[in-house]
């Protein structure tokens, strides 16, 4: 698959070679779960192929659960090691992760997002963690919850309920949350940016339902990084968020 791109490291370790050229067989033959088995075996060769592969394979929702954090870990091993593309991209991670990433650049890389049948790694990884840094820096993280389950508790899509039956969460939290931010608020201004990111996506290549998601699993990433997240199942991949 083009996004998995061509081989950039070449491990002296014959194993973890081995186990890398598995992998991309593996990506070839759409077996992702397979994939992900031989990269992680190829990553413990300090392969910075697989390092950066790995990150694919969890950022773009291609697993059965959605780990942005093990995606972040990945790329910035990639990143470490010499990986091109993660070197090239590295800024964007360590701005989101200071919270200094911004929500207009946010909505200015979903803009760019293209039809796959996945999410865009970088894309998920930068905004899941740069949305829940800076809900966090402000103190912004329950209302801003608030809001965005009460907005999807009206959706019509079945895959959007599971969602939010997934997290725990008991609607008399959330009852009530669109219309409790104050204007001007941090909680205000994130949740704005939230709608460009939609809008930005909606706009995109890359289809209503995944641009859906994409929004359900930036929330559902704050909510794991909150107390709330105690009682919340794990993210799910693309192909499972969907089975309703």
């Amino acid at each position: 698959m083009a996004l998995f791109g061509k081989q950039f490291f070449k491990s002296s370790d014959a194993r973890a070679e081995d186990a890398y050229r598995s992998g991309v067989l593996a990506v070839s033959a759409k077996d992702f779960q397979g994939a992900y088995t031989h990269f992680n075996r190829a990553a413990e060769g300090e392969h910075g192929s697989a390092y950066y592969n790995l990150f694919l394979l969890h950022g773009g929702g291609y697993l059965p659960t959605f780990d942005l954090d093990a995606a972040a870990d990945n790329f910035y091993k990639a990143a470490a090691i010499g990986h091109p593309k993660a070197e090239q991209q590295l800024y964007m991670l360590e701005g989101a992760d200071r919270a200094g990433f911004g929500m207009d650049n946010l909505a200015a890389l979903a803009s760019g997002s293209v039809e796959t049948g996945f999410l865009p790694p970088i894309l998920m990884v930068c905004s899941c963690r740069f949305v829940s840094a800076v809900s966090i820096k402000y103190g912004a993280s329950m209302d801003v919850i608030a809001y965005e389950l009460d907005a999807a508790s009206s959706s019509e899509d079945g895959y959007v309920q599971a969602f939010i039956r997934r997290t725990g969460i008991e609607s008399s939290f959330y009852r009530g949350g669109l219309d409790r931010l104050v204007e001007g608020s941090a909680a205000d201004q994130i949740t704005d940016g939230l709608n460009e990111f939609s809008l930005a996506l909606g706009r995109s290549g890359m289809g209503s339902k995944l641009g859906k998601m994409a929004r359900c699993t930036v929330v559902g990433h704050m909510i794991k990084k909150s107390y709330l997240g105690e009682n919340a199942a794990p993210l799910l991949g693309v192909k499972w968020f969907f089975e309703v």
